[in-house]
């Protein structure tokens, strides 16, 4: 599981908080820097056959793909977590989604046989705080994948079960 630190920044500034910045609350990274540290730190690690399930979201989505490709990996499918709310850029519509996309490489790692078919494209789950990720995805890529190896990268999270990579790992 990846949550790349994408480079963005806060909406506008509400005058209730006269201090705040357009800053994220964490370090973000330039598209090319975030994938550098994953070619150099996670890639490598010699895991042979997996599966990488990684956050995005409109914005970067067709850089996502791109990275991913370049990497040798192919799409899966797109999972879509409903946040249940969001914020409305511009004052235009409401984003309150975020995805979640599944690669692998060729053969791919297959999931466990009776959870075949059990799960929808959707989860459904409010957002808490700002970047933490829905428990639901975790519980979601355990059950595929049970007995296998787990690793949460950029996470600001540790998680029974899952081995975690990032500067932030005990945020939550």
């Amino acid at each position: 599981m990846i949550d790349p630190p994408w480079p963005r920044k806060k909406g506008g500034i509400r005058k209730e908080r006269p201090n705040q910045t357009r800053e994220l609350d964490y370090r973000t990274l330039p598209v090319n820097t975030t994938f550098h540290l994953l070619d150099t730190e996670i890639f490598p690690l010699g895991i042979e056959n997996h599966v990488v399930f990684l956050w995005t979201v409109e914005k970067f989505l067709a850089e996502s793909d791109n990275q991913m490709i370049d990497r040798g990996y192919k799409r899966h499918a797109r999972l879509i977590w409903d946040k249940e709310n969001g914020v409305a850029p511009a004052f235009t519509i409401r984003f309150c989604h975020e995805y979640l996309v599944w690669y692998y490489k060729s053969p791919m790692l297959k999931i466990d046989k009776v959870m075949r078919g059990k799960f929808g494209s959707v989860i459904r789950e409010k957002s808490r705080q700002h970047s933490r990720k829905p428990d639901a995805a975790y519980n979601f890529v355990k059950q595929l994948y049970p007995g296998h190896k787990m690793l949460d990268v950029f996470s600001r999270e540790t998680r029974k079960g899952w081995d975690v990579w990032g500067d932030e790992v005990d945020y939550f």
